[in-house]
């Protein structure tokens, strides 16, 4: 059932455009020389136009004070020939290309994704995964580009036998057929995802220390994490000097001010706050397998016109949220509300004469890991709506955050008062795992708990789940 949803057979080739996200892109390559890579470029190029793109420097780029965004540009970063593997003969390109770019002016108005295209010697689509998400980290830091296209060409004739287009999430689709069609329109639904983490409206001393402090739920994220950690859920935080060189780590600290990232996140609704408490974001150098509490942050968990409030502490300056505190908001507004009230132990059960008003979503988690099989009679399983969104979006957009709506809406357990079932997961294409806890009678009374004990093999043993492989479904 799982290779059916994951749609292991590939999405029905069809018109991009005819989805309400679709928009007009301004792509370019930069591609001197002869060879397989300039020539796909080529060709994907004239596809890209073929789709109503405009492809190519925009001559109001020249002008003077002019700011033209270009959504995609592609730089073919040669291979220099040789013994070894790819990462023994791509050498690091001081400074990185992201900062070149702003340093020489030659795109006013920046490039939304960087993909650097590299030539490889063979298919990486039986690869391992993790071996995979590797290459492709330490090649984006190397030269500087967040995403990587890795093109293998026919060692005869040239042809473009398959191609692999690469995300910081790890995702790495390989695809062999219809590849120009398909690269062209998985870059197009990478550029019509504008990333969402500038929407952040920060509201000093909104939370009195005492609150805070008085609050259970920033335990139960750090109890939380630590549950994850132990069972593989979250990995330890990544340094970018753990890809490249301390002189280039430093350099993207200095220009970019990038030291690193973490995967994963959770996050709990407070009755007592009236507000969600989430992880702070990985990029200020949050360990969530060993959280303290000032990587513990207080959302409102109503969007305001697209943007989060940050719900600061007593006056104390706070981390930025994890980049999917966006997505949890917009679940939280598509599920339906239902009452609690606090039980002479302090706890608060789902109660349909209490005063408070919650969403149905008691927490919940991301984690980068795949999922081999679920127990449908506890937690429900919702496949992705690959006709809406037939590809993947990088965590911190807006189309992801229109995609964990919209599958909120699709919920049976969530949605239907009928369905008993506590739980609620669904793949994130290409990266890894939402997984929801509900209010119901049957949930333990500390939150995420339950959610967790479906994860453990020593607990309730639900989810079998995988760190080494997340499926790339085409």
């Amino acid at each position: 059932m799982l290779d059916l949803w994951h749609g292991t057979h590939g999405a029905d080739r069809f018109d991009l455009t005819a989805l309400p996200w679709w928009r007009v892109c301004r792509v370019d390559a930069v591609a001197p020389g002869q060879g397989p890579v300039p020539s796909f470029l080529d060709d994907l190029g004239k596809a890209f136009a073929d789709q109503g793109h405009e492809v190519g420097r925009p001559v109001s780029v020249a002008g003077v004070g002019s700011r033209v965004e270009l959504d995609v540009l592609l730089v073919h970063i040669p291979v220099p020939a040789g013994p070894g593997t790819l990462l023994d003969r791509v050498a690091e390109q001081y400074p990185p290309l992201m900062v070149t770019l702003r340093r020489t002016g030659d795109v006013r108005g920046g490039v939304r994704n960087l993909v650097g295209v590299f030539e490889v010697d063979e298919p990486l689509a039986g690869a391992k995964h993790l071996e995979v998400v590797q290459l492709a980290r330490v090649l984006m830091a190397r030269v500087g580009a967040p995403k990587t296209l890795f093109v293998y060409p026919d060692p005869e004739t040239g042809e473009i036998l398959e191609a692999t287009l690469c995300t910081m999430e790890g995702g790495h689709p390989s695809i062999t057929t219809d590849i120009v069609r398909d690269i062209r329109d998985r870059l197009v639904a990478v550029a019509c995802a504008t990333e969402v983490n500038d929407r952040l409206d920060r509201v000093p001393d909104s939370v009195p220390t005492s609150a805070f402090d008085a609050a259970g739920s920033p335990r139960v994220l750090v109890s939380a994490g630590r549950r994850m950690g132990n069972l593989g859920l979250l990995p330890p935080p990544h340094r970018v000097s753990d890809y490249v060189s301390v002189t280039m780590a430093s350099a993207y600290q200095r220009y970019l001010g990038i030291k690193g990232f973490s995967e994963g996140m959770m996050f709990v609704f407070d009755p007592d706050l009236q507000a969600l408490v989430v992880t702070a974001s990985g990029s200020f150098e949050v360990d969530k397998r060993d959280l303290r509490p000032e990587d513990v942050v207080v959302v409102d968990h109503r969007l305001d016109g697209g943007r989060l409030r940050l719900l600061e502490v007593g006056g104390a300056g706070q981390k930025g949220p994890s980049v999917e505190a966006w997505e949890v908001c917009a679940l939280m507004a598509a599920a339906p509300k239902i009452r609690v009230s606090k039980d002479a132990s302090g706890i608060w059960r789902p109660d349909p004469e209490g005063t408070v008003e919650v969403p149905s979503v008691r927490g919940g988690l991301h984690a980068h890991v795949g999922v081999d099989e679920a127990d449908e009679t506890l937690i429900e399983s919702i496949p992705p709506d690959r006709t809406a969104y037939p590809y993947g979006f990088g965590c911190g957009t807006d189309l992801m955050v229109d995609v964990a709506a919209a599958t909120v809406r699709r919920s049976q357990a969530i949605n239907d008062a009928g369905d008993s079932r506590s739980y609620v997961r669904w793949p994130m294409l290409y990266h890894g795992e939402m997984a929801l806890e509900l209010w119901t009678p049957d949930v333990p009374d500390e939150p995420l708990t339950g959610l967790l004990d479906l994860f453990d093999p020593a607990g309730r043993a639900a989810i079998a789940f995988r760190t080494d492989h997340v499926d790339q479904p085409v």
